[in-house]
This record gives structure tokens, C-alpha cells and sequence, in this order.
């Protein structure tokens, strides 16, 4: 009986030893699940804070390039066609005949940016020198020699027909050409003064002499040899020099409709000088302006200097604010000497006169 006893005690003890195995066990399993539990949890809230944090630091956006070169970010392919929308009707307030139209189909890349990125860029910047224009313009032609020029074929054929019945033996044809650039139209009253210039210079005369003797056209006239007004330079002053030694101004801008610039009147050869540094991107003759020069001085700003008496300098050369370019002339449309003189932003004519004002 007593070993009897024992032997209980023992496989007791032993079986109890088996459960607290099994218990201890169990336990083991559950702290391992546990913490893989915590774990995953604590990783789901890390990856949520850190998608959290993205999508509100950084915004979906198409970055779009014209002609493979990166314009800018836009947030959608929408908001694109609204900006670029919005630069046409900025074009076309100055000329509603304007064509406006991109080289090649914009492309889209989907992309993810900061906000500071997508307030900072000037996209409207971007755009605006990747939109070409072309204006269609006619030109009255007389003996080969353009005289006016408008933008619609209508005012062209008004006048082309009145130079053709009241001066028969001229020829008188109306040139249609598209250009990139709208240069100066020539007003009615400018038009009118035109054709009676031409109309009293061809009247019959009494003298058969006078008629055959040939006239100088002022408007064509390039003395290389007019004499100089004024000093070859002044001094540059960093934020840009009054243009000419003249200060007279004849006409401000929009002074008459389609007058883009500020006219300062000065006798023939008066010293014309480079509002700033810059690289000359045109110096010849231009249709309306005459003798011209356009210079740009980076930054999408760019001056004209228009109706020239003498050009000095050439297209690819760099010059330097306060330099000697051009002297006064009256060539091209013109109704005496005087400078014409532009400042365009980005291609489009601004008020000329607050950036020289106090020059």
C-alpha cells in the first residue's frame, strides 16, 4: 500500500510537470504572437504616417515638355490646356487676326511634386515663349516699293484701288505675307497722307522735264555717311540709359491706334544708343520700321530701335548698355526723323516709357 502511494505521488508530480511544460509552452507562443502582432501594427502605423506625410507634402502632376525640352509642372493635362487657352486670348487682345499655335504636341509624364515646387515655377513664362504666332499682313506695293501695310485685305484693297484710278500709270499690287511678328501698321490718317503724297507727286505738269526727273524717296534713304549728333557712348548706368541724345518725344505709346512704342524726335544723325547690354538679334531693314535694330538683354526682354538713318552695328553682336548702335533717320513710315523705340516682354510690345523714364 505504501509503494502503492508512492507511485501516485510520483505520476502525479510528473503529470504536473508535463502541464506547466505545456502551460509555459503555450505562453512562449503567445508572447511570440504578440509581439509579431506589435510588430505589424507598428510597422502599418509607420508606413500610414509615412503615405500620410507624402501625399500631403507632395501633389500628383503631369511634368510637360514641348519640343523635348521641360516646361514646368502643371497639375493636370487640363489645367495645361487652360493656361495655354488663357496666352492665345493674350495674343489675340493684341491682334484678333493673330495665328497662335505650338511647333510640335505638348507630352505628358505623371509625376509627383512638392507644392512649394508647383507655386514657385512661372509656367505662364514657360508657355509663353513656346507659343509661335503668325500674323497675316498686306502690303500696298507701288512700283515695287511696299508704301502701307494692314492687317486685313480689305483696307489694302481700299486704297490699292484708289492709288490705281487716281494714278493709272503706276502698278499698284497687294502683297500678302505672314510674318512672326506684328510689325507697324500703318494707320488711316497715316494711309490717307500716303496716298495723297503719292497722288500730288504724280500729277501731270506743264514742264515735260520735271516729270522725267527722278526723285530721292525719302523713305528708303541709308546715308552711311550722315554726320554724327552727339557722343559715341554714355555712361551706363546698370539699370538702362535714356535712348538717344534727343529728348523730345513725339508720340507715347498708343498714341494713335497700333502704335506700339515711344517716338522721340531728333534731327538725322543723332546718336541712338543700347538701352542695355544685350546681343543684337536683328540690324537690317524691316518692312514699316525702316533701318532697325532689336536687341535682346535676357530675361525675355528685348528693345527696337526703328527708322534708322544708319545701322552700326550687325545681327550677333554684343553690345554694351550706353553704346552707339544706330544715328536718327526717317526711314520706313515715317513723317519725319525720329526714333522709334519698343520694349517687349517676351516678344510682346509694352509701354516703352516707364522703363526710361528719368534716364
Amino acid at each position: 500500500m505504501t509503494n502503492f502511494l508512492f507511485y501516485v505521488r510520483i505520476l502525479r508530480s510528473d503529470q504536473k510537470r508535463k502541464v506547466q511544460k505545456l502551460v509555459m509552452e503555450r505562453k512562449g507562443v503567445l508572447s511570440t504572437l504578440k509581439f509579431i502582432a506589435f510588430s505589424m501594427l507598428s510597422l502599418a502605423l509607420i508606413f500610414s504616417a509615412v503615405v500620410f506625410t507624402i501625399f500631403n507634402t507632395y501633389k500628383p502632376a503631369v511634368k510637360t515638355y514641348i519640343n523635348g525640352e521641360c516646361i514646368g509642372y502643371f497639375s493636370s493635362e487640363q489645367q495645361f490646356d487652360e493656361v495655354y487657352n488663357q496666352l492665345v486670348t493674350e495674343k489675340q487682345n493684341i491682334d484678333p487676326n493673330v495665328k497662335a499655335y505650338l511647333e510640335s504636341e505638348p507630352t505628358f509624364e505623371t509625376s509627383y511634386v512638392k507644392d512649394s515646387l508647383l507655386e514657385q515655377q512661372n509656367v505662364y513664362t514657360n508657355l509663353r515663349a513656346q507659343v509661335k504666332t503668325e500674323y497675316t499682313i498686306y502690303n500696298v506695293a507701288v512700283d515695287g516699293e511696299n508704301k502701307m501695310t494692314f492687317n486685313t485685305k480689305d483696307e489694302a484693297l481700299t486704297y490699292a484701288e484708289s492709288l490705281k484710278s487716281q494714278v493709272s500709270k503706276l502698278n499698284t499690287q497687294i502683297n500678302e505675307a505672314r510674318v512672326e511678328e506684328l510689325g507697324e501698321i500703318t494707320t488711316i490718317e497715316r494711309a490717307d497722307a500716303i496716298l495723297k503724297d503719292i497722288v500730288d507727286r504724280n500729277k501731270p505738269v506743264t514742264t515735260p522735264k520735271a516729270t522725267t526727273t527722278p526723285k530721292k524717296k525719302a523713305t528708303n534713304n541709308t546715308n552711311n555717311n550722315v554726320k554724327t549728333i552727339g557722343a559715341t557712348s554714355v555712361q551706363a548706368t546698370g539699370a538702362g540709359v535714356w535712348p538717344t541724345v534727343a529728348r523730345r518725344i513725339n508720340c507715347h505709346w498708343m498714341g494713335y491706334a497700333g502704335h506700339t512704342g515711344t517716338d522721340i524726335g531728333g534731327a538725322i544723325g543723332t546718336a541712338i544708343y543700347a538701352f542695355r547690354t544685350g546681343t543684337v538679334i536683328f540690324a537690317g531693314w524691316s518692312s514699316g520700321y525702316g533701318n532697325t535694330v532689336r536687341i535682346d538683354h535676357g530675361g525675355g526682354v528685348s528693345t527696337l530701335y526703328a527708322h534708322a538713318s544708319q545701322l552700326l552695328v550687325k545681327t550677333g553682336q554684343r553690345v554694351s548698355e550706353g553704346q552707339m548702335i544706330a544715328k536718327i533717320g526717317m526711314t520706313g513710315y515715317t513723317t519725319g526723323p525720329h526714333l522709334h523705340f519698343e520694349v517687349r516682354i517676351n516678344g510682346v510690345p509694352v509701354n516703352a516709357y516707364p522703363y526710361i523714364a528719368g534716364k
